[in-house]
């Protein structure tokens, strides 16, 4: 997981302020709940000592988050102008709110788990419509070709015409949306893109793709632009091609580290990690939900001042000494450690 947007709190001293709470708005009852969330969340943080200009902007902060539907909210503040927040797929079980010297990431790591963006392109012979991360983006593409879409009936002298002209029409509407999706994929940057729909506006559309677009695609027979059409076996496929691409990375790092443990590319322990950490030669910091949440929050700082990635282990996927290794960017010098 990047975590640079936590970087701004990273480089300011001070108390920081760290909250995770239910924002959602999928019950008659929203509002009230969200109006006793947000005076225990007020209750614990005055209790601490926070600054009240911080407080106030903490409530306007939660008051000014846009969103629908079940969700929860990470916020974290270290003065009135200086708020960061980030949505949780999920809320907490219980508003969490606590003032530090660091923000407290952990319950964000576990709350988010491996963050991935997805587009997806549901296309046709006459166009396409691409969506970003489940409605943060909608764009439709409406190709210029018209006449003729569908190739004639068999039989008649203007047959063979018409069915090329077809072809032409298609393959111009596939050109077009292939120039949408190429902007839209350098704009927002993608994890997967799943391209979904008419099968030969797919295969159309995949013969002309840029090789950094054609890298990150998943086919699937799911959807279709017809009106009327089910969405749920496309939100289906759409889920378990993020699912295959996490467990992907998984795997990646794991076996990284693994093999990077015998070769100098990696270390355990936090003893271990620590002046990689602070050499910025980190590629990518493994934490157990079971560490200490200190050591966690002082550990998570050196790998976000590193740009280095934060990846939540379990003891099943992986046992860490210490709950603490990480994957090296390049090999360790004998006697650094």
């Amino acid at each position: 997981m990047n975590l640079t947007f936590l970087r701004p709190l990273y480089q300011h001293p001070g108390p920081c302020v760290s909250a995770y709470l239910d924002t959602s708005t999928d019950t008659e009852d929203a509002r009230d709940r969200m109006a006793l969330t947000m005076r225990a969340v007020t209750d614990q943080l005055t209790g601490a000592g926070a600054d009240q200009a911080i407080v106030a902007a903490v409530d306007r902060a939660v008051q000014e988050h846009a969103g629908t539907g079940r969700h929860g909210l990470a916020l974290f503040a270290r003065t009135a102008d200086l708020v960061v927040t980030h949505p949780l797929p999920e809320p907490p079980a219980q508003p969490i709110a606590r003032l530090g010297e660091r923000p407290a990431v952990l319950p964000l790591l576990t709350g988010l788990g491996e963050q991935v963006s997805w587009l997806r392109v549901l296309v046709d012979r006459t166009g396409a419509d691409l969506e970003l991360d489940a409605g943060r983006m909608h764009r439709t593409v409406a190709g210029t070709g018209r006449y003729p879409v569908h190739k004639a009936a068999p039989g008649g002298w203007s047959q063979p015409r018409y069915q090329r002209s077809a072809e032409t029409t298609w393959l111009q509407n596939a050109k077009e949306v292939v120039e949408e999706l190429a902007r839209t994929v350098d704009e927002t940057g993608p994890d997967v893109v799943i391209l979904a729909g008419d099968v030969r506006a797919r295969q159309l559309l995949a013969e002309h793709l840029p090789p950094a677009v054609a890298a990150r695609v998943v086919q699937t027979d799911a959807g279709s632009r017809a009106p009327g059409a089910d969405p749920q076996p496309l939100d289906e496929a759409t889920e378990q091609a993020v699912r295959e691409l996490v467990e992907r990375r998984y795997a990646e790092v794991l076996d990284a580290y693994r093999a990077g443990l015998a070769h100098g590319l990696a270390v355990a322990g936090v003893a271990a990690v620590r002046t990689p950490l602070a050499w910025a030669q980190v590629q990518t910091l493994l934490i157990s939900p079971d560490v200490p949440e200190e050591v966690a929050d002082d550990l998570i700082q050196a790998a976000v001042s590193g740009d280095a990635e934060v990846l939540l282990v379990t003891p099943g996927q992986q046992e860490l000494p210490d709950g603490v290794g990480a994957v090296l960017r390049y090999h360790l010098v004998e006697g650094e450690t």
